[in-house]
């Protein structure tokens, strides 16, 4: 028997195994400091319960939380989000001594923002509330204000009152941006936008930015999944956002530990992508799911650069951008790579990969350091292009594996034309007029991104028939270039950007 590649294991893996599997066949409201001033007047209300952290290095007196935030907020204010940006107030309530609150809301209330303020009324933090219950007298919880939760809320703020027309009239798009928001502005990034601002940073500027990004981000996400014939129920997919969000809340308000914390996002992360299986109703495969999280995460990351680029004491915003988009990048990584091998040792060993990957970028200080976790990566799924013949691939002629040796270089090759047409297209978007998005040619601009990953895509499917025709069945076939799809298509973050 011919010695295997280590580096080569997982891939030839599938291939051996799937030919095997082929032959056979309630919260308290006691905790409430009380005086819960309902300004609706109706009778069918829901409870929100919720507090405010110490969490975060952001400055209570500028809104953005942090250390003085429990010491200064006196009364809670939770209001609708209107479609202009202007907030409605909808109830009032005090805080207990521990920072906690509990409040009535309408039933199927939507997009709330619920600020924190101080004895003389200004704002000391914010976060977002994606919804109420749908059944009087319900439970839910509203985000830990802290200073992560205050830069989402100040930014949906921001989306909904400045870029016009960013939202859709039946609120769809106003969940998944606030779903965006809260998967790609991690602990790590707010740290680092308290940093500039606490520097002397223009806090609104940085705000502003972060809004850009964002809608970039979500137009790139719907124009990717409909190119990939994904047929979307919207409805159901903002439900499903907000449930995922509402247990997201549930867990961070039990006050758990750092290590439950980001557990529980990674969590939010995963059931994001569920609810976009779910939603799509089967139209949607694993490898249009991950690529189009790919060229989500490389908009928000181009977007929000090009608007720091004019805004001084920035620089360590984008970095701390791009290890917050990687890390939810292998989280969804890992989802799309467990729906294309379900399960048994080729999934287990992909799983060690996406570990080790995720913990790389966690430890990561540099943009190198990301470098490396992803191309250790992509080693440890498909392999080097040169090397032995996987154990179980053995089994088989050695044509399949020779096709298998040119899927690899093929792959290697229709790698690099997708770097270099991600680095023209991805300067285009740089050099749009975020201000004026929607005017702006923005989704023919974040065409070109969806095409390069498209084009990427479809080149490797060419190699299906050789597969097939060589021993493997359509399955199998399908499994494999899928696989490679995902892993050389993903992780495109460290791609060098094109200045203005």
């Amino acid at each position: 028997m011919k010695k295997t590649s280590p580096t080569r294991s997982i891939l030839a893996i599938i291939l051996g195994l799937t030919v095997a599997a082929g032959c056979a066949s309630g919260a308290d409201d006691s905790k409430t400091g009380g005086n819960d001033t309902s300004k609706t007047g109706s009778s069918a209300l829901s409870t929100v319960n919720g507090h405010v952290t110490a969490q975060g290095s952001g400055k209570a007196n500028l809104g953005f939380a942090g250390s003085a935030a429990l010491d200064l907020a006196k009364t809670v204010t939770i209001s609708a989000l209107g479609a202009t940006g202007q907030l409605t107030a909808l109830v009032e309530t005090t805080l207990d001594a521990s920072g906690a609150f509990s409040a009535k809301l309408p039933i199927d209330a939507k997009l709330l923002i619920v600020q924190a303020l101080d004895a003389s009324g200004n704002i000391v933090g914010s976060s977002i509330l994606e919804a109420a219950t749908k059944i009087a007298g319900q439970v839910t919880f509203a985000t830990p204000i802290s200073t992560e939760s205050s830069i989402e809320a100040k930014t949906l703020i921001d989306i909904v009152s400045s870029l016009t027309g960013a939202i859709s009239a039946n609120g769809s798009l106003d969940a998944n941006i606030a779903a965006t928001l809260r998967s790609l502005i991690d602990g790590n990034l707010a740290a680092s936008i308290s940093t500039a601002i606490s520097a002397g940073a223009d806090a609104t500027a940085i705000v502003h930015a972060l809004a850009k990004a964002t809608v970039v981000a979500s137009h790139t996400q719907a124009l990717a999944l409909t190119n990939g014939g994904a047929k979307l129920d919207a409805n159901a997919f903002a439900d499903l956002e907000a449930k995922a969000a509402l247990t997201l809340n549930g867990i961070l308000d039990a006050k758990v530990s750092a290590n439950a914390a980001a557990n529980a996002a990674a969590q939010f992360s995963a059931d994001l992508d569920a609810a976009l299986k779910a939603a799509a109703s089967g139209s949607l495969s694993a490898e249009v799911a991950a690529l189009a999280h790919a060229a989500t995460n490389l908009t928000f990351r181009t977007a929000l650069e090009a608007s720091l680029a004019g805004i001084p004491l920035t620089q360590g915003i984008a970095f701390a951008s791009l290890k917050s988009a990687a890390t939810v990048e292998a989280t969804q990584i890992t989802n799309a790579i467990a729906d294309i091998l379900k399960g048994g040792d080729p999934l287990k060993a992909a799983l060690d990969a996406t570990a080790k990957l995720t913990a790389s970028i966690t430890a990561a200080t540099n943009l190198n350091d990301i470098a490396k976790a992803r191309t250790d990566f992509a080693t440890a799924i498909t392999g080097s292009v040169s090397g032995g013949v996987g154990s179980l691939v053995a089994t088989l002629t050695g044509n399949v594996q020779a096709t298998l040796d040119g899927l690899l270089n093929t792959s290697s090759l229709l790698n690099g034309t997708l770097d270099g047409q991600l680095k023209a297209a991805l300067d285009a978007v740089a050099k749009l007029d975020l201000d004026h998005l929607l005017s702006g040619g923005l989704d023919a601009t974040l065409q070109n991104v969806i095409d390069a990953f498209t084009n990427f895509a479809h080149g490797l499917d060419l190699k299906i028939p050789e597969l097939t025709a060589l021993g493997a069945t359509l399955d199998q076939a399908k499994a494999i270039t899928g696989l490679v799809t995902i892993v050389q298509g993903a992780l495109k973050n460290t791609i060098p950007m094109i200045g203005r």
